[in-house]
């Protein structure tokens, strides 16, 4: 009996057979050095083949789960959920690898040819970034099969692919049971700035930070982060001259008191309430002065290029030994947004509320990303503060880690410029700020990427 195992297996074993030759192919040509491995060639199924029996097997999802997996983690990617009906298959999946959103795309596409019995004729690609899905990509499976050599297969592609906001949640969507509960940690060093940029101050720290993540089900993660000082040149031992609520000037106090300190401790839940709707809520210790609540809703449309945000945070500032008191400052504070992006990776943001100090006004960014992973973007705020100047401009840097290790990566490192130590115009640093989280699997920015999409 043909089984519906025998059929993925069938397949799997193919696509290994030509990995090893497209491999072979790749290292004998001059093509423009890449960190990566050359990916698997689509395997051409019977266009005419319909028989969808192998629904029929009580394990498919396990089945299908086993094979696409097998075929994604050579990849750097990872199955979160399928949905299989007889003519059509959705596959919701992280990106651990790729920098370039269509590139994992591609990847994730040829996975599916390749593994997926020959009726399947529609293929819809869900990239998932923390629990949330962020868009949908649909192909038909007959334009993959016909573009992948084609001379001008990158535009055909992109001309043939569908992108929407993430497909509902099916009944049948099955997630990958090894996905739900996950605990994951994480140690590594990193160094602090007396003050919250590189020309701001001359005095720094040297630390070690262990993180903690425990993934309860999909967008659902409470986490936490312990630091512990290696060497520093900190000699703050006073509070600083501001003359408005401290709520950035006096890092050097908590670098200095808090060793080894709770920098974070917080429960956050990513949802959708709507499809191009995103919803944040975090509460607990957020970051190294400030712990509360914060929540944040983001209406972005994936084939749309502009969006709009609401966050509203209500504080309390931490002490400086950042155990678990709380000083008597609180705030309630948060800001509109609006986000707009262009062609090229030019995208700006303009946020208008109430910063931590309690004063008022707007800031206005403006965001150069690269197709290798690299971004450069500049700012200014603007506030209502009684300082002598409320203005507060700067520039960052995000450099990826693929640029210094030469090897596929997703981690990338922030490096900031400028008046950013100011107690005017300063916001919370909450995590997974959604217009952040999304922006790359929507229409703009992938279609800045497409060039690597059958790399």
């Amino acid at each position: 009996m043909f089984t519906a195992k025998k059929m993925f297996s069938l397949c799997a074993v193919s696509v290994a057979a030509l990995s090893v030759g497209s491999n072979a192919i790749a290292q004998s040509r001059n093509f423009t050095p890449s960190y990566e491995t050359a990916p698997a060639p689509i395997v051409r199924h019977d266009r005419t083949d319909g028989d969808t029996s192998w629904l029929n097997d009580t394990n498919i999802n396990a089945t299908a789960q086993k094979y696409l997996n097998k075929a994604l983690r050579a990849d750097g990617l990872r199955l979160e959920a399928i949905t299989l009906q007889g003519t059509r298959a959705e596959l919701r999946f992280r990106n651990n690898r790729y920098n370039v959103t269509p590139q994992a795309l591609g990847r994730a596409a040829r996975a599916m040819a390749n593994v997926m019995p020959a009726s399947v004729k529609t293929f819809v690609l869900t990239p998932v970034a923390e629990g949330i899905a962020a868009s949908s990509i649909t192909f038909k499976r007959v334009d993959l099969e016909s573009y992948e050599n084609h001379p001008n297969g990158t535009q055909l592609s992109f001309n043939a692919a569908h992108i929407s906001d993430a497909q509902p949640r099916s009944k049948d969507l099955a997630y990958d049971p090894a996905l739900y509960p996950k605990f994951r940690w994480a140690i590594g060093p990193y160094i602090e700035f007396g003050q919250n940029g590189i020309s701001s101050s001359k005095s720094y720290t040297v630390m070690a930070r262990v993180r903690g993540d425990y993934t309860v089900s999909p967008g659902f993660t409470l986490s936490g982060s312990i630091t512990k000082a290696l060497f520093d040149n900190v000699k703050t031992s006073t509070p600083s001259a501001s003359t408005i609520q401290h709520v950035r000037t006096d890092k050097g106090l908590y670098l200095s008191q808090g060793d080894p300190a709770i920098e974070t401790l917080q429960a956050e839940y990513l949802f959708k309430p709507a499809p191009a709707l995103y919803g944040r809520i975090s509460a607990g210790y957020l970051e190294r002065s400030f712990g509360g609540i914060s929540g944040e809703l983001l209406w972005k449309p994936a084939a749309q290029n502009w969006g709009l945000g609401l966050e509203v945070n209500h504080l309390k500032q931490r002490s400086f030994d950042k155990a678990f008191a709380f000083q008597n400052y609180s705030v309630t504070s948060g800001h509109i947004s609006a986000y707009l992006e262009f062609k090229g990776g030019i995208s700006t943001q303009l946020d208008y509320g109430v910063y931590l100090a309690g004063d008022k006004g707007a800031t206005l960014s403006i965001e150069k990303r690269f197709n290798n992973g690299w971004s450069a973007s500049i700012y200014a705020t603007k506030t209502d503060a009684n300082v002598a100047d409320p203005t507060k401009k700067g520039f960052r840097l995000t450099i990826p880690l693929n640029a210094i290790m030469k090897t596929p990566s997703r981690k990338k490192y922030d490096v900031a410029f400028g008046s950013t130590g100011g107690d005017a115009g300063s916001r919370l640093r909450v995590e997974n700020r959604l217009y952040g989280l999304v922006r790359e699997y929507h229409s703009t920015e992938l279609a800045d990427g497409w060039g690597r999409f059958w790399r």
